[in-house]
């Protein structure tokens, strides 16, 4: 029988090997390059992390939801309750190369960082949850629960071949009552001690597409057209201009903002003021200001086929992040006001419904002592998040499952993560095995160990 303590003792003498899978898993190019059955690549990363758990004698299971579209289940059975840890293989896209550091699939070790394109989003996770797993089976754990893996494809471009799939197609493989998932991430540095944050909700993504129809013509005579882009021009300075509802009723912006020795109490009419005056902090001033708001964000604009053309219509695409309870009825309401007068065709569609989990629930204390046990020592706090983005979490949620962005990095990690979906991503060694130290006590304390 081993205890927490002595499986905890085990991530730090199989570093070597748990870096090592992390640098072969960056040297594995899964590119999510879009919303298609034929991008990604996941199952040759589920096979090298399947490799690892068959050697530990753990028999995992590679479901494809279409050719090359990998998503990788293992398990450690137990009666009891059952616990998610959940993660994804694919990445983004690398731009420029040239502009990073080093070759963004070499899975190089430089200042105690492995870096390459998805070592921060979401390989380390991958690698932690699959250690983990592979660590208490090792040492022989009896869990009184049931833990189970989930490395799925395609979270990059929405999981529709991913953690959707799934959801809807497996839904018994993955039901658990408890997950976590990427997320939370940095911790905050306070005058009152570190803060961690774990994402209970997330926010919503829709897409919006305006359409403004002209009547097409030869450019040197631009009166002979009706020429769409002028209007669609005006609506873009009207979106920018936009002044959304505040919302800063979640406990995070108090809890942070306190520690933080800011005096007042925030609200709609000071939260801007507050986050322009944390010069120190970009990365959480831009954080919350985006969690205390809808945002409807520009991204891509379509018209013309030949420049001395006059289009017929002019196309503008906006990336839409809601909070809970502004669904697409809202949305629509809001840019028809914004574009009154411009008489704009507008569509909007889900990629995400804004989603939530109890801040309260018994699971967020185990996350603490969990925490608390992987870093050795208890001087921190954690504090109830939403994340901006959207996540994997979605899909799981409606299953009954409790699930919640909890992938901590370590306390002299980089804050600001930049080059997540950037140049020069990494991840810090520290921080990996921090991940995989948390993701074992976890296990113990949900589940029991004997």
């Amino acid at each position: 029988m081993s205890t927490i303590e002595e499986l905890l003792a085990s991530v730090e003498q199989a570093r070597d090997e748990i870096v090592g899978l992390h640098q072969a898993l960056v040297r594995t190019p899964t590119i999510n390059v879009g919303p298609r059955a034929d991008t990604g690549n996941e199952t040759a990363a589920c096979e090298l992390v399947a490799s690892k758990l068959a050697e530990a004698g753990i028999q995992p299971e590679i479901i494809e939801s279409a050719p090359g579209r990998g998503n990788l289940i293992a398990r450690l059975p137990g009666e009891g309750r059952r616990l998610l840890f959940m993660s994804h293989t694919d990445v983004v896209p690398v731009e420029d190369e040239t502009l990073w550091e080093h070759p963004p699939f070499s899975g190089t070790i430089d200042r105690g960082r492995v870096y390459g394109r998805g070592a921060d989003d979401d390989k380390g996770d991958v690698v932690a949850h699959c250690m983990a797993l592979v660590l208490l089976q090792r040492a022989g754990a009896r869990l009184g629960g049931e833990l189970v893996l989930l490395a799925a494809a395609d979270e990059e471009s929405g999981g529709r071949w991913g953690a959707g799939w799934i959801a809807e197609h497996h839904p018994d493989k993955v039901r658990a009552d408890f997950a976590i998932n990427e997320g939370g991430s940095s911790p905050i540095q306070t005058p009152h001690g570190l803060i961690y944050p774990i994402c209970t909700g997330e926010k919503g993504r829709l897409e919006a597409r305006l359409t403004k129809k002209g009547r097409s013509g030869h450019a040197s005579r631009p009166w002979a057209a009706d020429n769409p882009v002028p209007a669609m021009a005006e609506a873009v300075q009207r979106i920018m201009a936009y002044d959304p509802e505040i919302d800063v009723s979640h406990p995070f912006f108090r809890e942070v903002l306190e520690a933080l020795g800011v005096e007042h109490v925030p609200n709609a009419e000071n939260i801007d003021r507050i986050c322009d005056g944390l010069t120190d902090r970009p990365a959480l001033a831009t954080t919350l200001k985006a969690a205390s708001r809808m945002t409807i964000t520009p991204t891509m604009v379509e018209a013309g086929v030949k420049s001395n053309s006059i289009p017929d219509r002019i196309h503008l695409t906006c990336d839409v992040r809601g909070l809970p309870g502004q669904d697409d009825r809202y949305v629509r309401e809001e840019l028809e006001h914004i574009t009154q007068g411009l008489d704009l065709e507008i569509e909007v569609d889900y990629t995400a419904v804004s989603n939530d989990s109890p801040a309260d629930s018994s699971f967020v204390d185990l996350c603490r002592q969990s925490l608390g046990l992987a870093l050795g020592h208890q001087e921190f706090r954690l504090a109830p998040a939403i994340t901006v983005g959207f996540t994997d979490s979605r899909f799981l949620r409606p299953l009954g499952t409790q699930v919640y962005g909890f992938a901590p990095h370590h306390p002299n990690a980089e804050p600001a993560r930049t080059g997540v979906h950037g140049n020069n991503e990494f991840m810090e060694i520290d921080s990996l095995l921090l991940r995989t130290r948390n993701a074992v006590a976890l296990a113990c304390l949900t589940l029991g160990v004997a």
